[in-house]
């Protein structure tokens, strides 16, 4: 068996040891899901309970140990039911050889018997749960149903009732969809330590949750939580939390040991007062917010590894709050797992503002940036002004040379932010006793009493005298009693018949400023841009993206997008309002989120920009997540702009332009009728297990004899004198396989 077999037999008999010294009383019991029984004593392996919710019905004393079965998986939530005592606790843990114990939300559903016909194409299952939100149909996220089961019309829609899921299929589900699997839990939890004290838990694998992997609350206190994987997967919301923490009153010692949390929305979060929380020898790659997310702002963290945490953020995002122990990996240090290509990473590359200003010698500049690579750039222009006519040659020629040439709007101008609902004041100086505005179909209109004659304005907003904002400042200056102000920030091209109605507003004694209105300026922006394009423009794709200026979008400006005729669009900072723009979620066409270099990109060194593109593709591949970079005049050097290409390409980015990345999205599979597409995994599941380049390997401290063996029954010091950070020890000559598909 090799000296690390019998050091790990040591280990195991040191570790019974000190259970049995810890008190003549104390007893053992076990758990097996399948062997099991829960009318057996559960004293011995071969006299196991079965189920969970047989455990959290006991009572059980101090030093007592509940061991679960290896290879075995339970659907259910752990809730230790006693508390331990000082030196004494109650420990929740591992027996036998093979994969760790499994808790998970997860049911599957693939069996041709676990469905029956219930009419057309809707099928149903039978299942013990009190709510559900979330089912995965092989690799994709359905879409839910909340009226009736009527409602199931298209591929993956599901409705579930009164423990009854039903769902749309042609044929059998486990047959048309391959694969099933129903979340059972609602904003639950795999494993809820709630007001107990003294209670130890190890060697838990903890998968497909929606709410909690592990959660500690109410009074609280000396718990261990070590060598658990918290992997919840679930891609939508700000939940799951790998490992959580409300306690009260404040807890004074709650450790995380060798804990691995990955693929939640928080790695780890607490809140509350947290000075008696230490997170050591711990690793958070790839959740949705953060690694760690301390809100008390006082929990230790020592010797961890966080990476490519932040989905909707170019920069990681990988710490908030806590106090930094030392002996932490730098932040951007590869994590070098076995496997983390689930998904092809898909980005695009953008200059914004071509036409607002003059790019084009900028443009030129590092345009051989990409032919030197064999690669096509996006450039995002805008239209509505004197320049942006003059620019028709420099835009045609990038045109030509297959450049991906998008409408970056009409006249730049934002709508969303407060200060950028304003257009222009208007005020009457005039020697009348009053006068008012009106603003009401495509016509402005002003009406002076007790003064001379013909001193109201009637303009038609359509009329090319006055269609732009400057314009229409210009003409009313031009009328000697009264005043107007483009606000700053208002862009002059902006099209009139933007502005919103008013009626018989006061302009004699006040100054009024008149708003835009989001569904006439947004709607105008995107039909303006698209139609001077099409006038002005050859040889541009059928498929039309349009690029949101700064990022001001919301639902509607998506509605307005489709109506115009648009594939497809980017500039959305926000992960479409919610985090959810993921393939197996569904990725919003109309809404594909972008990041801007500036800060993040700028004035680094090549070293500094491969390791941040580094975790931008971690992040893309893992969660299956598109992304769009972009910048604006002199932001990037050429040179630097060559760095970032190296860099995608180094870490296996696949680069597209905003066109392409939009017909290969709506070349997958669309959700009902709407702007979602969904997309299956291309390679197989994550594997977060460290190689032997990974940076945690022999990089961790030595916790002590019972936290030793890691999840998988291995010498935590099997590679060197130093512990491994995580829930996986590296063993040397032996090597994980991933199969690729």
């Amino acid at each position: 068996m090799g000296k690390w077999g019998d050091m790990t037999r040591v280990l195991r008999l040191a570790a019974v040891m000190i259970w049995l010294a810890a008190g003549a009383a104390a007893a053992t019991y076990y758990v097996d899901a399948t062997g099991g029984n829960d009318v057996n004593s559960g004293l011995a392996s071969s006299a196991a309970w079965k189920t969970i919710a047989k455990v959290n019905g006991m009572t059980f004393g101090a030093g007592d140990q509940i061991l679960f079965k290896r290879g075995e998986t339970w659907r259910e939530s752990l809730v230790p039911p006693s508390s331990g005592a000082a030196g004494n606790p109650i420990t929740f843990d591992a027996y036998g050889t093979g994969e760790a114990p499994t808790i998970t939300g997860s049911l599957d559903l693939s069996v041709t018997s676990a469905w029956t016909l219930d009419s057309g194409n809707i099928w149903k299952t039978t299942v013990s749960s009190l709510g559900m939100t979330y089912v995965l149909f092989g690799t994709e996220w359905g879409t839910r149903h909340t009226t009736s089961k009527t409602e199931c019309v298209a591929t993956r829609d599901y409705f579930f009732m009164s423990n009854t899921l039903y769902v749309y299929s042609v044929g059998n589900p486990a047959v048309y969809y391959g694969t099933v699997a129903a979340m059972l839990l609602t904003n639950g939890q795999l494993i809820y330590i709630n007001g107990k004290s003294w209670v130890d838990v190890q060697h838990f694998k903890l998968t497909y949750f929606d709410g909690y992997g592990v959660r500690i609350g109410g009074a609280a206190d000396h718990i261990h939580v070590a060598n658990v994987s918290a992997d919840g997967m679930i891609p939508a919301g700000t939940m799951p939390h790998g490992f959580y923490v409300s306690a009260s009153p404040t807890p004074t010692d709650i450790s995380f040991y060798d804990d691995d949390a990955h693929r939640n929305y928080n790695g780890f979060r607490f809140d509350g007062t947290a000075t008696g929380i230490k997170v050591k020898n711990c690793r958070a790659y790839g959740n949705r917010n953060h690694g760690l997310e301390d809100n008390g702002g006082g929990a230790n963290y020592v010797y961890c590894h966080f990476y490519g945490n932040g989905l909707g953020v170019l920069s990681s995002t990988d710490v908030t709050g806590g106090v930094d122990g030392g002996g932490n990996i730098a932040s951007y240090t590869d994590p070098q797992v076995t496997w983390f290509r689930r998904y092809e990473a898909r980005i695009t590359l953008t200059e914004d503002d071509p036409g607002l200003i003059d790019a084009s010698a900028y443009v030129d500049g590092w345009l051989p940036q990409f032919d030197q690579r064999g690669l096509q750039p996006s450039l995002a222009i805008v239209t509505g002004y004197d320049l942006s006519n003059q620019m028709i040659p420099e835009f045609q020629k990038w045109i030509n040379a297959g450049r991906d040439v998008n409408a970056h709007s009409w006249s730049h101008q934002y709508f969303q932010k407060a200060n950028e609902l304003n257009a222009l004041t208007i005020h009457y100086t005039g020697t009348g006793t009053a006068g008012t505005l009106t603003i009401s179909g495509n016509h402005l209109t002003t009406t002076v009493t007790g003064g001379p004659g013909g001193e109201g304005m009637n303009l038609d907003l359509t009329s090319s005298s006055y269609d732009t904002l400057s314009k229409l400042v210009a003409t009313i200056n031009g009328r000697v009693v009264y005043a107007a102000t483009q606000v700053a920030g208002a862009q002059g091209a902006a099209h009139t018949i933007g502005l919103a109605d008013v009626a018989g507003q006061d302009v004699k004694g006040t100054t009024y400023t008149a708003l835009f209105q989001e569904s006439r300026l947004e709607a105008d922006e995107m039909a303006s841009a698209k139609a001077w394009m099409n006038a002005n423009l050859t040889g541009l794709p059928a498929a039309r993206v349009y690029v949101y200026p700064g990022g001001e979008e919301d639902t509607s400006t998506q509605g307005y997008a489709v109506t115009a005729g648009y594939a497809g669009g980017r500039g959305a900072f926000t992960m479409d309002l919610g985090t959810k723009d993921v393939y197996a979620r569904g990725v919003n066409v109309q809404n594909i989120t972008s990041f801007g270099v500036n800060p993040a990109l700028l004035g680094l060194t090549a070293t500094a920009m491969d390791a941040r593109i580094a975790s931008l593709v971690w992040k893309s591949a893992v969660w299956g997540a598109p992304y769009g970079v972009f910048w604006h005049l002199n932001e990037l050097t050429p040179t630097e702009v060559g760095n970032l290409l190296d860099a995608l390409i180094a870490h296996g980015a696949l680069v597209m332009t905003n066109t392409q990345l939009v017909n290969w999205i709506k070349g997958t599979t669309q959700v009902g009728t709407g702007t979602y597409w969904v997309a299956a995994a291309t390679g197989p599941e994550v594997d977060t297990r460290p190689t032997v380049a990974s940076p945690v390997v022999n990089a961790g401290t030595d916790l002590g004899a019972g936290f030793r063996l890691d999840l998988e029954g291995n010498d935590q010091a099997a590679w060197g004198p130093q512990w491994e950070m995580g829930a996986y020890a590296y063993v040397g000559g032996k090597t994980w396989v991933v199969v690729v598909n």
